[in-house]
């Protein structure tokens, strides 16, 4: 990795515009061993910070009532990972961190496999980190598993732990998703796709349904920091 960020020096620079953080971690010893970024300021502790501390530095800087959706969400990904497709493994989640002076943070976390065994085993993690508060909030975390061929999301609760798997869209209302992100009305999603306002709607209707979700600008803001449109 070392060789990576000296022959890339663009790297750094590209993570501190994106208000982004990366970390190769190794999960046999569940160390840190390279930060690159600015993790400071995407969660308020350095990057010595995590490489001197390992994950339990991070599980510590948790809010306690986050531990059991933490851990649930680590369960299930812990229940994918055996059967998924690793080359092409990524994993997103949300959690809360807690900042020296006392505030808490939404981060989001992205993963991906870095190395293998023979046995196909995960050896090293990369995560990639950013501050997603203004994006996300609430009580609830999501978890989405994917290896290129399938999609898994989950609603966790943060307090108990307790999870909902989500209806997939479909790739119509994914369409109109992508559509209502660029700030089209129904109106003119309905002339573009050929279709019913009526229709259009209640598509709109469905996505929310299925994303257990009250409006389109959380259902929009979720879509797009998941990577899922």
């Amino acid at each position: 990795m070392d060789q990576i960020v000296q022959n890339n020096p663009l790297l750094e620079e590209t993570l501190r515009i994106r208000k982004a953080s990366l970390a190769v971690i190794d999960l046999r010893t569940m160390k840190y061993l390279r930060t690159f970024g600015d993790p400071l300021a995407v969660t308020g502790w350095s990057g010595d910070d995590f490489q001197k501390g390992g994950v339990s530095f991070f599980m510590s800087k948790l809010p306690s009532k986050d531990y059991a959706g933490v851990e649930k969400m680590s369960a299930l990904l812990n229940q994918y990972v055996p059967g998924a497709d690793i080359a092409s493994f990524k994993a997103f989640f949300d959690f809360r961190m807690v900042r020296p002076e006392g505030t808490s943070r939404r981060i989001l976390h992205e993963s991906s496999a870095l190395k293998r065994d023979a046995d196909g085993n995960i050896l090293f993690l990369l995560g990639l980190i950013s501050d997603i508060s203004h994006l996300k909030r609430g009580d609830t975390q999501h978890l989405r598993l994917t290896d290129g061929k399938e999609n898994l999301i989950y609603k966790v609760d943060s307090e108990t732990g307790e999870y909902m798997r989500l209806e997939l869209l479909s790739e119509r209302e994914l369409e109109i998703a992508k559509l209502v992100g660029q700030k089209i009305s129904s109106h003119g999603i309905a002339q573009k796709l050929f279709l019913s306002t009526h229709t259009v709607n209640t598509h709109r209707q469905n996505m929310l349904r299925k994303m257990d979700m009250s409006d389109m600008m959380e259902l929009i803001s979720f879509l797009s920091t998941y990577q899922i449109i």
